[in-house]
């Protein structure tokens, strides 16, 4: 079986998840004042829930600024992240793959699983040699980054 060859992928904020969480944000106040106007008359319920919809955009949006952003490197059998420190392996679950967006689960031994909203850029040449890396470790890996907490259930180590 051939492996892909090792690739370094600088990650940062993914332009795409602000996108959406904009996107899905305005539906849902626009759907929520499509509600609000069909009422009698005004209701303390659709002003709590317009400012459930803003205070949930705006988790949402410290969620996005707050997100990890550093480098992914597959040397050819071992993913290593920037924010691990030196020498930390971890695995990747895929779990979707848009062609030019990927989300993917970082998980490693002792460290708390979170989430990379992956994003080709335009003229990264690195984009095909990184979802070829990630797609080939998830086929080889795959239900290793169930949680890689030691002594939780679904603990594959």
């Amino acid at each position: 079986m051939h492996r892909a060859p090792a690739v370094i992928f600088i990650v940062k904020r993914s332009r795409w998840q602000l996108r959406l969480i904009a996107c899905l944000s305005a539906l849902a106040f626009v759907a929520q004042v499509a509600f609000g106007s069909g009422q009698s008359g005004p209701d303390h319920r659709t002003a709590l829930l317009a400012l459930a919809i803003v205070f949930a955009g705006n988790v949402a949006c410290r969620g996005w600024a707050q997100s990890p952003q550093g480098s992914l490197r597959w040397d050819g059998q071992h993913w290593l992240w920037s924010g691990f420190g030196e020498g930390l392996a971890c695995h990747l679950g895929l779990l979707m793959d848009f062609q030019s967006v990927m989300v993917v689960k970082v998980c490693a031994i002792d460290q708390v699983p979170f989430f990379l909203w992956l994003e080709a850029t335009p003229g990264d040449s690195n984009w095909t040699s990184l979802r070829r890396a990630i797609v080939s470790s998830h086929a080889a890996a795959e239900g290793k980054c169930k949680d890689a907490r030691p002594g939780i259930v679904g603990d594959s180590a």
